[in-house]
């Protein structure tokens, strides 16, 4: 049986042989399309999830979502990750944030696209993916030399397709195993879990209903976005968590 380590060093050669297809540049613009700061080189989180599916398998590695936040123009994720280790047990790599911005009021794509991030910051911690990090993709995105193709037991990768991500399980405050005891534990937020942190929004709680206070009309967007409903009679935003 593979240990972890010998995994480890098994995706990162698969990713390698994936050669440029699975490279892209990453550009930081400001709000007129310009590029700012220096351009880095990351691989394309399709092939890295493909890559750790196809050797470590979806059941033994998830993450848990413990906290998010909507802003007006991006969504931040936190994410802790586990991966099971060769006894069996569930081994905490610990958190990362990750960022996303929202592209024309689509909340849910920015979501999606922070948890994407935070789980690629997670498995550096594996150095998985560990290329990106050490600054040799450059090369290889210029590379004018042919792609070595996918093995045929991937799923095939298109510019529409979304990550494949591993199970998550929602929590506040992640339990975990007795070899991750000694990692930190986020603090648990006054918050439902089910409830992100929107900019200039608190909430009430009214047994099953809880109500969006603070500047409720420039926020209504992300209101609706995470299932928030307008009481025309109350004069209020609320949510309903009977129906949840």
């Amino acid at each position: 049986m593979s240990t972890l380590i010998e995994k480890i060093n098994k995706i990162n050669e698969l990713i390698r042989s994936f050669g440029r297809n699975a490279v892209q540049e990453i550009k930081m613009k400001d709000k007129d399309g310009k590029v700012i700061g220096q351009i880095r080189y990351g691989y394309k989180p399709q092939y890295v999830f493909d890559a750790v599916n196809q050797i470590i398998e979806p059941e033994n590695w998830r993450y848990e979502l413990t906290k998010e936040e909507i802003f007006d123009n991006q969504v931040v994720a936190e994410v802790t990750l586990f991966l099971k280790t060769d006894t069996d047990e569930w081994l905490c790599k610990g958190s990362h944030k990750g960022q996303m911005n929202i592209v024309k009021g689509n909340v849910g794509d920015a979501q999606k696209g922070a948890i994407t991030d935070a789980l690629q910051k997670c498995l550096s911690l594996c150095s998985i993916g560990q290329d990106s990090y050490r600054g040799l993709l450059e090369t290889v995105y210029n590379s004018r030399s042919p792609q070595a193709p996918a093995r045929q037991s991937l799923p095939k990768h298109t510019p529409q397709s979304q990550p494949i991500l591993p199970p998550k399980t929602e929590v506040t405050q992640p339990t975990l195993p007795p070899t991750a005891q000694s990692l930190p534990v986020p603090p648990e937020p006054t918050n439902s879990a089910s409830l992100p942190k929107i900019d200039g929004i608190t909430y009430e709680h009214h047994d099953s209903i809880i109500i969006a206070m603070g500047k409720v009309f420039d926020k209504k967007e992300l209101l609706k976005a995470v299932g928030f409903k307008w009481n025309k009679d109350q004069k209020n935003w609320y949510k309903d968590l009977t129906t949840h």
